[in-house]
């Protein structure tokens, strides 16, 4: 069994698909502008498989039963509500719907396709009467993904409310083979435990002894991280959105799977994705892949990586992915903190700048990458304040200085714009008197430096300072 986070020859939509598709960019219009990547990182998760894969594994699945007795195979349908029995009084089972039944189709076809290999073997949906006459004693439900397991329930509930079949399930002549790609873990005991029957100790038959299950892919309903990556919680708030049924917001029975069958779109998938009504339209509505989808998964493992112009419109990721290599960071593990991705997110957006030519092997920015940066004017300059700086506590008088009047402005302008003056006979001469005074004018009292004031107390027997000779 394989982890639901790594399906082998599973498809995946890559950063590069993602971004080129304009139905993908209507989508994701519907997000806020902070949400997006997280939106796109989801789309990342998607396991894809194909019809090809799913035929594969049904055949693989088959051909491992126990090569004693015969098997009757029967797709799992979903049943209306008035469908409460499976046969009818005659013990034929009840006509499937002329319409399309969505994944039920392809698993008819793979059905009938056994049968036609190995008659001897396995028996396509028979009748109570070929159960009998075949002496079958092993059922075989086929289904391509299990979510809360209600459906597989209702159809074995609608398989034991014919009387004959009852009762060989009563006396423990039936076994039923579960088979599904994928299922969750603690399904196996919602559906025994909602089928009919007694799982007593003391019963001969317990009906937990009678019910098998194998899958491709078995994964924990809790264990979210495994699917969707260590951003699953970013992931879990964008599936809330308020337009969309709670219901069905992280999928049905809160299962968020993240396995996409080309024949079908389970309904335990996040809701975002399927669902569509005036409010909100899915990227796959009517729970089908569209033809563009599938040629942009085919499409992506043959395309080559083009040059991108710098001046092209460059996704937000790369361009915060290019400012953070500018800002010097550049392994993986802070990428993926810094853009609020997992890492295998922030390695893929790495590959598609150094494709692009954006950084170099070591996660440095190119001339390329620069340019982008100064084109889309991403990368802040800031201007440094280079003048001197002087504290206010060596600015003395500061608040008696006051400042000079225009005609003062003008007398120091044109003073200190002359520094000497020719003289008529070619001499050098002085400055004139205005300016000498301008500059020899005393600074106001405030600024000048005085001697300390004496007191009256004292008597000075020498008179003022100066007043005679000593």
């Amino acid at each position: 069994m394989n982890s639901i986070g790594n399906i082998t020859q599973a498809k995946q939509l890559s950063v590069a698909a993602i971004d080129s598709s304009p139905h993908i960019a209507k989508w994701l219009s519907q997000f806020s502008s902070d949400k997006q990547i997280t939106a796109k990182m989801m789309l990342s998760k998607l396991q894809f498989i194909s019809r090809d894969m799913y035929s594969k594994w049904f055949r693989k699945t088959i051909a491992v039963l126990p090569s004693v007795g015969i098997y009757a195979l029967y797709s799992v349908r979903k049943l209306k509500d008035d469908e409460t029995v499976l046969w009818n009084e005659q013990g034929q089972i009840i006509a499937r719907p002329g319409i399309s039944q969505g994944s039920e189709d392809l698993v008819y076809s793979l059905i009938s396709n056994a049968v036609r290999s190995n008659q001897t073997r396995y028996m396509d949906h028979p009748s109570i009467c070929d159960l009998h006459t075949k002496r079958v004693h092993d059922i075989v439900l086929i289904d391509d993904s299990i979510g809360s397991g209600d459906r597989v329930s209702k159809f074995i509930n609608a398989m034991l409310r014919h009387a004959t079949f009852l009762s060989w399930w009563s006396l423990g002549l039936i076994k039923v083979h579960i088979i599904s790609f994928a299922r969750p873990r603690e399904t196996e005991s919602k559906i025994i435990a909602k089928i009919r029957g007694s799982d007593h100790g003391k019963r001969k038959f317990r009906k937990s002894s009678k019910v098998f299950f194998s899958s491709e892919v078995v994964y924990s309903t809790d264990g979210i991280e495994s699917r969707w990556g260590i951003n699953f919680r970013d992931i879990l708030d964008i599936c809330d959105q308020p337009a969309i049924w709670s219901g069905v917001r992280r999928g049905w029975g809160e299962v968020m799977a993240n396995i996409v069958f080309y024949h079908s779109v389970p309904d335990n998938l996040p809701a975002v994705i399927w669902f569509k009504d005036a409010k909100w339209e899915g990227l796959f509505p009517e729970r089908a892949l569209p033809d563009w989808l599938l040629a942009l998964i085919d499409a992506q493992n043959n395309r080559g990586q083009t040059e991108r112009h710098p001046e092209t419109n460059v996704p937000n990721e790369i361009i915060n992915l290019l400012r953070l290599t500018k800002l010097g960071v550049r392994s993986i593990a802070s990428i993926a903190l810094r853009l609020n991705c997992d890492h295998i997110f922030a390695t893929a957006l790495l590959e598609k700048a150094k494709a692009s030519g954006f950084l170099n092997e070591h996660h440095r920015l190119t001339s390329a990458g620069v340019d982008i940066l100064k084109a889309l004017e991403v990368q802040s300059v800031s201007t440094r304040d280079r003048t001197l700086y002087i504290p206010t506590s060596w600015c003395a008088g500061q608040t008696t200085i006051q400042p000079l009047t225009s005609e003062e402005i003008v007398l120091s302008v044109w003073a200190d714009s002359v520094e000497e003056i020719v003289l008529a006979d070619g001499g050098v001469g002085q400055t004139s008197l205005e300016r000498s005074d301008a500059k020899a004018a005393a600074p106001p009292s405030s600024v000048m430096s005085q001697l300390p004031a004496k007191t009256g107390m004292s008597h000075d027997t020498d008179g003022p300072l100066g007043s005679k000779e000593r």
